[in-house]
């Protein structure tokens, strides 16, 4: 395990931002965000693709960017205007392109006019062709016809496909016609229930952000022409918002032009001022950094008035036990930023932890485009400062019958001499973890001990664990721990390694050197780990255990005198009784078996005097086979004279 986990760890704290209010959502198109959008548009600029062109214009547009060699731009425009075979929406990119610019030569509105009016005349044409022709003809200051005809057109082909697609088109063509386009209006409510919601937080239709932001934009257009608010609540309008912002990492032109129109005209209708409310700062705060910053904007990040706005955290409740530790305490507007409003979190003094802020924002003057509350619950995490006390390090015997031997070290410093730790003893470590802030004692999510041969870089992480007292204790057992450290011996570099979310110090402090010496160490330590444990590993011999010590040799020559007392005695009984040996056969398997019946009892002697045991096994084998093959043969001529009498 590698340190970067506790970075990994630290990475925890993100910002969670949930809507409370009707107008409030989570997120606004950043500096960043504009700028990764601009160079999305720029790659139009090669002046290979009309659309993606005429997207790039509108975009830069929206942006409020300048386009880069106008002139080039607008001699592509216009060549492309002079083709004999230009489309409807061929010559909508064309007109769109060359009004954004402005600054363009003259095009040859006559044709342009007649085969656009031919579009718009024919009743067979389809919506999105009266789309590009009544948007071109508005583009060049055109009359778009009988509006009569347009609109009956228009209806007959609604009938035919009124798919999300052709009704987007529609709202934008009636927004065209003024008043006329009242009879669309209606049609803006059949259109907004067949959107799908994601989450509770998402509202989207079928295809993506295109015809999404072609139906909410044409719908709000719409609503403006005729001056009637459009059958969207505040709530689908947050919805939209949220999802158009979700698709800030769009890639192609289409698809930028589309999300920036969307999006200003979400933010410039008179009927809905969907509300940013972010964190402007980090979303942890500490002694050292106490303050929360939020962030109150529309969806282009600027402000939603003149006047200075009334912001106020309701309540700051902790996560897990919903103890309140702020309430109606007032943000203070930030100088150079009229966004940006900030509020002193640790004057309450705050345990660490993850927080709930609960935000809400009113205008000095009433704006009717809002709905609702304007508010947002924010996580926000109260850091703290941690200090490492009472930290002790050393050895005990693994059957703990000696009192621990154990050095003292304060943070940060390094013990000068290394612990000496062998297979028959515990290496330990204690110490306990305090918050600076309260003086109190706290556990950490991350308590590791990592040792680290220093020859090859091996490492083994251990986790420390706190007791009931909170004090946390590392110790392992050299011996049974052998194979972790595949039987490596020598110096080891212990480090300690403390890491939270929470934490706002979180440290790797090297502890000491450790040198480690196991049972089975034989490899020196300047050979690597590999050539360690694929080495030829010594001969193992049998080892025989160390002889008993003799008694003196008084004791020795009585007990032998005892021992041959009977011996003595049966001579003496013999002698006195008479030895008839007249019977003995004089053969040769008599006298073998007799002298091997000797010779067996002499190496018993001798076996006890002075041979091992496995000397005496192997004379008295040849001794054995001697004695057994002539006493089989002497008591067979015994058993035969036995009975021949």
């Amino acid at each position: 395990m590698k340190f970067f986990s506790v970075t990994l760890l630290l990475l925890f704290g993100v910002i969670i931002c949930v809507s409370d209010g009707a107008t409030t959502t989570a997120s606004y198109l950043s500096t960043s965000d504009r700028t990764r959008l601009k160079q999305v548009l720029s790659t139009a600029w090669e002046l290979k693709d009309l659309p993606a062109v005429h997207y790039a214009v509108l975009g830069y547009k929206h942006l409020g960017e300048a386009v880069p060699k106008p002139q080039d731009v607008c001699k592509f425009i216009i060549d492309n205007s002079a083709s004999s075979s230009a489309t409807p929406e061929l010559l909508y990119y064309v007109t769109s392109a060359w009004k954004a610019l402005g600054s363009c030569g003259n095009l040859p509105v006559a044709n342009i006019v007649k085969t656009l009016g031919e579009v718009v005349e024919r009743e067979t044409s389809t919506v999105p062709d009266l789309f590009y022709a009544v948007q071109a003809l508005n583009n060049v200051g055109q009359k778009k016809g009988d509006a009569a005809k347009l609109i009956k057109t228009l209806q007959g082909a609604l009938k035919k496909d009124d798919s999300l697609l052709n009704l987007g088109y529609s709202f934008h063509i009636a927004a065209q016609l003024g008043t006329d386009g009242t009879f669309a209006f209606d049609r803006i409510e059949d259109a907004i229930v067949q959107a799908d919601e994601v989450d509770s937080r998402f509202l989207q239709f079928e295809g993506g952000l295109s015809i999404t932001a072609l139906l909410v934009s044409g719908a709000y257009k719409l609503a403006d022409t005729v001056n009637k608010p459009p059958p969207i609540t505040g709530d689908q309008a947050v919805k939209f918002a949220n999802y158009f912002l979700s698709r800030r990492s769009v890639q192609t032109a289409k698809g930028a032009y589309s999300l920036l129109d969307v999006v200003n005209t979400l933010t410039n209708n008179k009927f809905h001022l969907p509300v940013a409310i972010t964190l402007a700062s980090q979303a942890a705060v500490s002694l050292e950094q106490p303050r929360v910053s939020v962030r109150i904007s529309d969806l282009l990040g600027r402000p939603l008035s003149a006047d200075p706005l009334t912001v106020t955290a309701e309540s700051a409740t902790r996560v897990g036990d919903e103890v309140v530790v702020l309430s109606k305490k007032k943000f203070e507007p930030t100088t150079g930023d009229r966004t940006v409003y900030s509020v002193n979190l640790m004057e309450t003094k705050p345990e660490r932890g993850l927080y709930k802020l609960s935000v809400s924002a009113a205008l000095a003057k009433p704006d009717p485009r809002l709905v609702g509350n304007v508010g947002a619950s924010l996580t926000v995490k109260v850091m703290c400062a941690v200090g490492v006390e009472n930290v002790e390090i050393g050895t005990v015997d693994a059957d703990q019958t000696t009192q621990a031997k154990l050095s003292k070290i304060t943070y940060p410093n390094k013990l000068t001499v290394p612990v000496e730790a062998d297979s028959l003893q515990k290496l330990i470590m204690k110490f306990s973890l305090k918050d600076k802030s309260t003086g109190k004692l706290m556990t950490v999510h991350q308590a590791f001990v990592k040792l680290q041969n220093t020859v090859t870089n091996q490492e083994i992480v251990f986790v420390a664990e706190p007791d009931s007292a909170k004090v946390y204790k590392f110790d392992i057992d050299v011996g049974s721990k052998a194979s972790e450290f595949g039987h490596l011996s020598g110096l080891y570099s212990m480090e300690l390694i403390v890491g939270d979310a929470v934490l706002s110090n979180s440290f790797a402090w090297k502890v000491a050197d450790v040198n480690l010496k196991f049972a089975e160490h034989t490899a020196s330590s300047s050979v690597s780990k590999d050539q360690y444990l694929y080495a030829p590993k010594p001969e193992i011999k049998h080892l025989f255990r160390e002889p008993e010590r003799r008694p003196p040799a008084v004791v020795s020559n009585l007990f032998t005198g005892l021992v041959c007392v009977p011996l003595l005695l049966l001579l003496a009984l013999w002698a006195k009784l008479g030895v008839n040996i007249s019977n003995f056969p004089l053969s040769i398997s008599a006298i073998g078996f007799h002298l091997g019946l000797g010779g067996i009892f002499t190496l018993f002697g001798i076996f006890w005097l002075q041979l091992n045991m496995f000397q005496t096994i192997k004379y008295l084998f040849g001794i054995g086979i001697v004695t057994f093959l002539c006493g089989n043969k002497l008591l067979a001529k015994i058993a035969s004279e036995r009975k021949q009498h």
